[in-house]
């Protein structure tokens, strides 16, 4: 039981870690707090030991094709509705299996990239934050192999470079404050401010809100079947698919109404417990709590965007790439597409690549 609720309250400094990066793409920190809440009850009732939470891979993806808040809202609610209607009826396990393994590995593997090139130009607006951000990441990595030391390491270190650092040793190129879907670091929106969003009809079929959804959409589809297959082998049961999706959907839904982000799967130090399933609704409980709370906001006064640099380059290049390439490598032409096309675009485009190709190849062979 000790070890359940250390691994909880562990997991909890990723949470609140991604949760600053959250707050600096204008989403509410608070507003995910019904959404974890959602969470640690479906665990329950599912018998799960996949959490839900902030993952920077969704944020990044659900802010790259929108430029306003509102577009942004849209995205993350339309996102979730395949989601829970997939997971409700029992239907998203078929679902997957018509899909090509390999082009979940390659859309997958292209948000890694994605990861990386962010992390990447944070180093290149501020090198003193972001490279000791960087630096510590990768040191934590190598001596440990978990993210939880990995993201403590590069916040803490890329907060102190940026507070304590001497003048002579900084260099910064600072941009005009945009990155992806961000309109400012700190919007008036994001943080402890938080209620019911209005929903524009109209927004639903812009092309940024369309492709954004899609795209949030085939991430989570990829992210649940890799990530809960994992978790439920460390805990030594069968995986709830469909349970995890539904549980997905709907925090991510109860999270965006009310103007919070999207909060995903994601491996987890809980599932190799004695008590996972108890360890892992402990998390979500925790973090409803604590986000519920303002701390996470509270938290993001201190620390800049780019002390996440770190993590973002470690997830990418030591993490996920390593992952995934191997279920590319299993079939490489649509693999790569979808890798490919992810990184340079999005991954709904990723998804759509590497089944196309995985068509023109079956056509092919039947030819």
């Amino acid at each position: 039981m000790i070890e359940a609720i250390i691994a909880a309250i562990g997991m909890c400094a990723d949470g609140v870690a991604e949760g600053m990066y959250a707050i600096r793409h204008k989403f509410s920190a608070r507003a995910a707090g019904f959404g974890y809440a959602i969470g640690a009850a479906l665990t329950w009732f599912y018998g799960a030991v996949t959490p839900i939470t902030f993952t920077v891979e969704s944020i990044t993806v659900a802010t790259r094709t929108a430029r306003t808040r509102p577009q942004i809202m849209h995205i993350v609610v339309l996102s979730a509705i395949p989601s829970i209607i997939l997971g409700f009826f029992g239907l998203y396990s078929a679902f997957v299996e018509i899909l090509n393994e390999a082009v979940i590995g390659g859309i997958i593997a292209g948000v890694g990239i994605i990861l990386t090139e962010v992390g990447a130009g944070y180093v290149k607006e501020k090198v003193h934050t972001a490279g000791l951000s960087t630096l510590g990441g990768v040191v934590a990595y190598l001596l440990t192999e978990n993210l939880v030391w990995v993201i403590v390491a590069s916040v803490v270190l890329g907060t102190l470079a940026e507070r304590y650092m001497p003048e002579r040793f900084r260099k910064e190129n600072e941009g005009n404050g945009e990155e992806d879907g961000q309109e400012e670091e700190n919007g008036e929106n994001g943080g402890d401010r938080f209620g019911l969003i209005k929903l524009n009809p109209k927004e639903w079929i812009s092309r940024p809100v369309i492709i954004g959804a899609f795209s949030v959409f085939a991430l989570r589809t990829g992210a649940v079947v890799s990530y809960d297959t994992v978790n439920s082998n460390l805990a030594g049961i069968e995986p709830h698919l469909d349970g995890v999706t539904l549980m997905a959907g709907l925090g991510s839904l109860a999270s965006a109404l009310m103007g919070g982000g999207p909060i995903e799967t994601t491996p987890a130090p809980m599932a190799d417990t004695p008590d996972p399933v108890f360890s892992t609704a402990l998390f979500m409980a925790l973090m409803a709590g604590i986000t519920l709370l303002g701390l996470v906001k509270r938290a993001g006064d201190y620390v800049p965007l780019q002390a996440i640099a770190g993590f973002l380059i470690v997830l990418g290049i030591f993490v996920i790439l390593p992952d995934e390439l191997p279920l590319v490598a299993e079939n490489p032409l649509p693999g790569a597409a979808a890798l490919a096309v992810t990184a340079l675009s999005n991954p709904f485009y990723g998804i759509l690549a590497g089944e196309a190709v995985v068509l023109i190849m079956m056509l092919g062979v039947g030819g």
